[in-house]
């Protein structure tokens, strides 16, 4: 009779994109809304989902009008970017079960390392972007995102970071909602999806688990936590 292995948990990385998933709304929205050119991401918005314009040469649109000092970028993120329920909890879970958390964003580190600092988060690595604002307008900081352009996008996009991070031997558990997931999201093991993220993967018939916050997150991996043997 031939044994019978148990399924034990391998070592995992936790991959969170930041606007939109850590938080409930987009601090780059909330930015250009405030301080920016009023409907300018409701234009722009189909034009990316489509491919007509990429990522980057959405967001120098959206920030090509938005004249704001740090001081007042710190003060409308801190009083609009609340953090999807559950975070903190995901985070806990992550680092007494032994697993990596990463936060992987296409938004600026000032303002994440800001708003993760202020709830005790901000021992948490970062790879993102980054701005100079001013009242005189605002500059987009853009990462390396050193390696070759990725073969599914044509541009340095996140799978360069993710692949930085990754170690092997471990499995990758991503979360994300938007455009700048796509790529990194489909070499993922485990894809954790809403919003336009989770329309996109749907129309590939790539799989992925939906989840409306963190404890979704968290629940679903302690019911079916990533795993070899049978």
């Amino acid at each position: 009779m031939g044994a019978l292995v148990a399924s034990i948990e391998v070592p995992t990385l936790i991959v969170c994109d930041f606007d939109g998933t850590i938080t409930r709304r987009d601090t780059l929205q909330v930015i250009v809304e405030r301080y920016g050119m009023p409907g300018v991401w409701d234009a722009i918005e189909p034009r990316l989902r489509s491919g007509e314009v990429t990522l980057e040469q959405a967001m120098e649109e959206q920030f090509a009008g938005v004249r704001a000092t740090p001081d007042e970028i710190r003060r409308l993120v801190a009083e609009r970017a609340e953090l999807r329920a559950g975070f903190h909890e995901l985070v806990e879970w992550s680092r007494a079960g032994g697993r990596r958390l990463v936060v992987l964003s296409s938004g600026f580190r000032s303002v994440i390392e800001d708003v993760l600092g202020r709830v005790g988060l901000g021992h948490l690595p970062v790879e993102a972007h980054d701005a100079r604002f001013a009242a005189e307008g605002s500059t987009i900081l853009w990462s390396e995102r050193g390696g070759a352009e990725c073969d599914r996008c044509g541009r340095r996009c996140k799978r360069h970071d993710l692949d930085h991070h990754r170690r092997g031997g471990e499995t990758v558990v991503y979360v994300g909602d938007g455009v700048s997931d796509r790529c990194a999201a489909q070499d993922a093991d485990v894809v954790f999806a809403r919003d336009g993220l989770a329309e996109f993967l749907d129309g590939l018939g790539i799989p992925f688990r939906p989840f409306e916050d963190f404890n979704d997150v968290r629940a679903d991996l302690d019911r079916h936590p990533p795993a070899v043997g049978a």
